[in-house]
């Protein structure tokens, strides 16, 4: 989407998370969580100088907390987790089949290694094969905390501290986090959500991106300054 946005006049960044970058020693990553990544985020943005965030899956809260900073005018969320006082399900029985994931061992601070079977069937549907086999060889584990506040005690992000415009948009056939997420989301923010019928949780990969990234253009027109 990157490329295709600045064909259009818009430029576009991502940001390296800290102990992300290749070679990173993975035991780095204990004890961090959702309010570190905000900060990473944070302090790129004050960098290049206050842009739109957008962000994906569990990216979406790392976004709201950084938005709590002002540093954005404005921040785009993409089948988006949500913060606390909105669960983050999955459909049906993929919720059960992802919990032992999800909770690994109780006591452990070890970090989390991402199920490559898991995430082909559940986060990477809607993909082809050849973009699916490109992301699962560049998965990278996270912080065993991270993962247990996605699933169980998100940050709490005040409705209230979010002053500027909402973009969310969410696949009508995501398993991984429901378009029930979206509309609770939207309805927190007091927009309306972008619901794509027959999308998945890439939206940003799937067949079609181009829709996504066109209504992310027209919003960012239409509600940012």
């Amino acid at each position: 989407m990157g490329p295709y946005l600045a064909e259009n006049g818009y430029a576009s960044h991502a940001v390296w998370l800290r102990h992300h970058h290749p070679g990173s020693d993975p035991s780095q990553l204990r004890g961090l969580g959702i309010r570190e990544y905000a900060a990473d985020v944070v302090a790129a943005a004050q960098e290049i100088g206050r842009p739109v965030l957008v962000g994906h899956s569990a990216g979406g809260l790392v976004a709201q907390v950084a938005a709590l900073g002002s540093v954005a005018p404005g921040i785009a969320l993409l089948t988006s987790t949500a913060p606390f006082g909105i669960p983050t399900l999955h459909r049906g029985r993929h919720s059960f089949q992802a919990l032992p994931s999800f909770i690994g061992r109780p006591f452990s601070a070890n970090h989390f290694e991402p199920d490559t079977d898991y995430m082909r069937r559940v986060h990477l549907n809607g993909v082809s094969e050849r973009d699916a086999r490109g992301i699962l060889e560049h998965l990278v584990p996270e912080p065993r905390r991270l993962v247990r506040q996605l699933a169980f005690w998100p940050p709490h992000v005040p409705r209230s501290a979010i002053r500027g415009p909402v973009f969310v948009a969410a696949g009508s056939d995501d398993l991984a986090v429901t378009p029930w997420v979206a509309r609770r989301l939207a309805a927190r923010y007091r927009v309306v959500p972008s619901i794509y019928p027959g999308r998945a949780h890439q939206l940003q990969l799937e067949p079609g991106w181009e829709d996504v990234a066109n209504d992310l253009m027209s919003w960012t027109d239409r509600f940012v300054e």
